[in-house]
């Protein structure tokens, strides 16, 4: 019986460490964004809307994905704004490039860069080549 009990709490403990894993990887805070961290999505907008937490929601034409902008009417954006800049035009969206248990294709909907033509609406990644447009 001995045995058997060292086998089951060994195969527990693996079991319990793979999962703190998964919550960790999952739950992660975005904060101090690297270039390495993100991917570059490209697309025509077909909606922008508020989200929850001040946070702006953009949706891509053919794309399932849930982007937004963690809030981003506190870092001056508008809907108005936004709304005559990029509203069917295409875009280079850079979100969080992270594998988690609800991203399997490691695209988190974090958006950490947005730039339409030449133009950089919104960056907060650190260390990249285009400054930041929050501090």
């Amino acid at each position: 019986m001995q045995k058997t009990g060292k086998i089951f709490f060994s195969i527990s403990f693996v079991l319990f460490v793979i999962f703190m894993w998964i919550m960790i990887q999952t739950f992660k805070p975005v904060r101090n964004v690297q270039p390495d961290e993100v991917i570059k999505i490209t697309g025509k907008v077909i909606k922008i809307e508020e989200g929850s937490g001040f946070d702006i929601v953009i949706t891509l034409e053919n794309d399932s994905h849930y982007y937004y902008i963690n809030r981003g009417l506190q870092y001056g954006l508008t809907i108005d704004e936004l709304t005559k800049e990029i509203l069917n035009k295409k875009v280079a969206l850079y979100p969080i490039h992270r594998w988690t248990i609800f991203t399997r294709d490691k695209i988190l909907g974090h958006v950490s860069k947005l730039i339409v033509g030449d133009r950089v609406i919104f960056n907060e990644i650190n260390n990249d080549i285009h400054e930041q447009t929050i501090q």
